[in-house]
């Protein structure tokens, strides 16, 4: 970590636009093909089974989920950009495989490794975050959510681009070549000759377990209500009378409204203080219960924008009480991370089961879940929170 941080203080722009550009690269990768999973299955390997896309789906987050902790202890021993330079490589050569599996099971497996590979470019957040001078985490940790909400929309068009292809395989090898590119820049911008800083040492210091166990608490139920409206949303949204495409297009609009609150966040932190993060949930809370309570046309708009101002914020907010519990050296971060990911096993079966009952129910619920995490928020703030705010 120490290397990172000696190699982007004092010229964050070039380096930080590589970890940017790895961080998006994994965004996309990870999503770029899951809506299209049935009718890849199918194409491909003459699949009309639902269950052969829930294994697989399975199968990837429960592997994420195992590696996630081991490049969280392999980061105690090597520098980060090494790291993101190692999976960018591996993931490069899996990926050129992948497009060529013989079969069903051989695709799983090689996605499989795929991921376990990809997530080591996670470590490139706490690495950017870490390359701004002054101690100010706020640009790092903006720019990753305004490249999380971008990531969204490219995703989304990149599943397309390569499901239109006449064979879907080149477009999926072809992520190979993303793959390398990042690996090269990462080896001639990031890579730099390890030389320890004081810095790394205090941040490990600084790391309370009751602060990070408290963290992560939060992110679970952000997670979690975040992801518990998705399956079911553009049904829902059907339901109230809109055609499937305005209903997608609804769908990406939370993202479009986090973007355009980017630049209101420094105003926001400023202007709010410790009670940053709990208004932020408290904004998507209310868009959340707006959406569930009137499913017609203009208030279902008006309550996608509000919930996507507030998720943007709270993002912003919850990652920067994350860093600050965290740091951005050693392990610590990675704890954070695997809550996140072990949130999303039960997000899927708890939407089933909601929407089954009620189409809304899902949305009411994600309502009460922000709701409760902006009212415990203040109770379980990191010790020297005080000391973020300028």
């Amino acid at each position: 970590m120490s290397a990172l941080v000696t190699g982007l203080a004092g010229t964050p722009p070039r380096q930080a636009a590589v970890l940017l550009l790895v961080i998006g690269l994994h965004l996309v990768a990870e999503t770029a093909l899951t809506p299209f999973l049935p009718q890849l299955f199918r194409t491909l390997y003459g699949i009309d089974d639902l269950a052969a896309t829930g294994t697989y789906v399975w199968v990837c987050r429960v592997v994420g989920f195992l590696a996630l902790p081991l490049w969280g202890l392999a980061a105690r021993r090597w520098p980060l950009p090494r790291l993101v330079f190692t999976g960018l490589c591996a993931s490069a050569v899996l990926d050129a495989a992948l497009g060529f599996a013989p079969s069903y099971a051989a695709f799983t497996a090689l996605s499989a490794a795929v991921v376990a590979t990809n997530t080591a470019l996670l470590l490139a957040y706490p690495a950017l975050v870490a390359g701004y001078e002054g101690g100010d985490r706020l640009p790092g940790v903006r720019a990753y959510v305004a490249v999380f909400h971008a990531a969204t929309v490219v995703s989304t068009l990149a599943g397309a681009a390569v499901m239109a292809l006449p064979d879907p395989r080149f477009g999926i090898s072809a992520f190979a070549v993303a793959d390398a590119a990042l690996a090269v820049l990462c080896l001639r911008v990031l890579v730099v000759p390890h030389r320890p800083a004081a810095g790394d040492a205090v941040a490990r210091r600084a790391v309370r377990a009751r602060d990070v166990a408290a963290v992560a608490a939060l992110a679970v139920f952000f997670e979690i209500a975040a992801n518990v409206i998705r399956p079911f949303f553009v049904e829902y949204a059907a339901s109230g009378g809109f055609g499937t495409t305005a209903a997608a297009l609804l769908f990406l609009l939370p993202a479009v409204a986090a973007l355009a609150v980017m630049p209101l966040a420094e105003q926001a932190r400023r202007a709010l203080g410790g009670a940053f993060l709990p208004v932020a949930f408290t904004l998507a809370a209310v868009g959340l219960a707006w959406q569930a309570l009137a499913p017609e046309e203009l208030p279902l708009i008006g309550g996608r924008i509000l919930f996507g101002v507030g998720l943007g914020l709270s993002q912003v907010a919850l990652d920067l009480r994350m860093f600050e519990a965290t740091g951005t050296a050693g392990p610590a971060y990675t704890v954070v991370e695997t809550a996140r990911t072990g949130a999303l096993f039960v997000t899927p079966v708890l939407a089933a089961a909601m929407a089954a009952h009620e189409l809304a129910l899902p949305l009411g619920v994600a309502a009460g879940l922000y709701l409760a995490a902006a009212a415990l928020a203040p109770r379980l703030a990191p010790a020297s929170e005080e000391n973020v705010v300028p």
